[in-house]
């Protein structure tokens, strides 16, 4: 029998119980070798925070290069990424998401985060292989527009010198990171992109991205207004784990309607063999001519199990965009439902 199981991470308010590489160590006293060390006072404050830990009690190493393991886990825990909300039919493990961890690793539960929230990090990532500026800046970045669902902005194209050395993929993420102010060039103008990142320097991008999604995070989105896409298929995720393999190409700024979102639901949920088998007794909806022909058995399914329900008027509503607070009513349901399956 599959059991569900829920794993619970650090938020960002929480004491990392792992320094950059993974040990355990005290923070309380100072760092005593951070006396040369460029923009220091953010290192301090996010020491004293308690979002990072010295591979010592007083010794910080501002400049030792961080593996890409070390990098995963400084970004899960500082952007306050968890699995508090997610429901699992069976256990994940980092190697599900990064062919090449090792899932009795000190880092194993942060990959699993990183891959469940979607993080866009190689599928061959090599957890010891050291970071350079340019993936750890992309990496930093693709956080923190996921969590700070920021607007988006033309940066204004700041011209480097080793801009060739950039690699492709990675130069719209280092431009929005100059704009955002997340990262700086050197004395030189340039960006060093193929250099390794040292303790200090990813420290100091991630002060700087906190503080530029204090300043600019969207207003959250209020529970009548209408979701879009790319979060009512998020909520799809959250109900059916990532075993269920979710695949839906969308437009992520559109808004999803009511029809469409309960036959994505019940048709995930279906195919991953998590809704227990029915005999559906179709009830009369008042606007059934509005519903696609092809989602009305979804509906019916929904209804059945008290997923979601009729209004007094009998309609269904198919067109009308979902609500946070529907999303979040139907997706508590599919989880009482899963849960009293597993527990038979």
């Amino acid at each position: 029998m599959n059991k569900s199981f829920k794993i619970i991470t650090m938020s960002a308010t929480a004491l990392l119980a792992l320094s950059f590489a993974g040990q355990q160590m005290a923070s309380a006293a100072a760092f005593k070798d951070l006396n040369n060390v460029q923009d220091k006072e953010k290192i301090i404050a996010l020491q004293n925070s308690g979002l990072i830990k010295g591979v010592s009690e007083d010794r910080f190493a501002p400049y030792l290069s961080i593996s890409a393991a070390e990098g995963v886990q400084l970004i899960v825990n500082a952007f306050g990424l968890n699995l508090d909300t997610i429901r699992f039919v069976k256990a994940p493990l980092a190697t599900d998401y990064f062919k090449n961890a090792n899932d009795s690793a000190w880092y194993a539960q942060a990959l699993i985060i990183a891959g469940v929230h979607g993080l866009d990090l190689p599928a061959d990532l090599k957890p010891g292989e050291k970071l350079t500026r340019e993936q750890f800046t992309y990496q930093v970045i693709d956080a923190m527009e996921a969590k700070g669902q920021l607007p988006m902005i033309k940066p204004v194209v700041v011209e480097y010198k080793d801009q060739d050395q950039v690699k492709v993929e990675y130069s719209g993420s280092l431009q929005r990171a100059l704009s955002y102010g997340v990262l700086k060039l050197d004395a030189n103008g340039k960006l060093n992109p193929k250099q390794e990142i040292t303790r200090a320097e990813a420290a100091v991008a991630i002060s700087n991205a906190l503080s530029y999604l204090k300043a600019h995070q969207a207003p959250e989105t209020a529970a009548g207004e209408v979701l879009t896409a790319e979060e009512a298929v998020q909520f799809i995720k959250d109900a059916a784990g990532p075993e269920a393999g979710l695949q839906i190409k969308i437009a992520p700024a559109g808004s999803m309607t009511r029809e469409s979102f309960t036959y994505l639901l019940i048709h995930t949920l279906q195919t991953s063999g998590q809704l227990p088998m029915i005999k559906l007794n179709p009830v009369d909806i008042a606007d059934d001519d509005q519903i696609d022909i092809l989602h009305s058995g979804a509906i019916q399914t929904a209804i059945a199990l008290k997923i979601t329900a009729l209004d007094g008027d009998g309609n269904f509503k198919p067109q009308d965009g979902i609500t946070r607070n529907d999303a979040a009513a139907m997706v508590t349901r599919v989880h009482e439902i899963l849960d009293a399956k597993t527990n038979q």
